[in-house]
């Protein structure tokens, strides 16, 4: 099965000429799933970022209840610097996606880009090819004990 981690890989690698940021995706556990700088910040940044998210989910908490979190996004910045969040699932689950970036000329069309970046992570589906699809039966349906018995004994009788 082609994973998560290669698949989001994939679709963000070939954008960070485009994109003038640090791009990063962690699982909402605060584990790092994709990070475009790959340094001894990694781990930091997946787990500050999730919390971040958290924290802001808690309070919007006390605003409305019937909000889907996930049309929210996040942005702690200036004109020209920040950080900007948003949350998307995968097949289910929850992950957090965003950008750090510096000396931004056009902040506006980076936030742009990031938004559609979300658009194909949610769309993205991971596909299993043959050799590692899911079982649906046992793979010696049809092995007797006695046969079982001779696979493990000493001399294979």
């Amino acid at each position: 099965m082609k994973s998560v981690n290669a698949s989001i890989k994939s679709i963000i690698d070939p954008k960070l000429k485009s994109i003038n940021a640090r791009l990063f995706v962690s699982r909402a556990d605060g584990i790092a799933v994709y990070d475009s700088v790959q340094d001894k910040t990694t781990s930091s940044v997946s787990a500050l970022v999730s919390g971040v998210w958290q924290a802001s989910e808690a309070l919007m908490g006390l605003v409305s209840k019937t909000e889907d979190i996930f049309e929210y996004r996040l942005g702690f910045d200036t004109s020209s610097q920040g950080i900007y969040l948003f949350a998307f699932q995968i097949e289910g689950k929850d992950y957090c996606c965003g950008a750090i970036y510096k000396d931004c000329v056009n902040p506006g069309l980076l936030k742009r880009q990031v938004m559609m970046l979300r658009s194909e992570l949610e769309e993205m589906k991971i596909s299993e090819d043959e050799t590692t699809a899911k079982r649906s039966e046992f793979l010696f349906k049809d092995i007797t004990d006695e046969e079982m018995d001779g696979l493990f004994t000493i001399g294979g009788n």
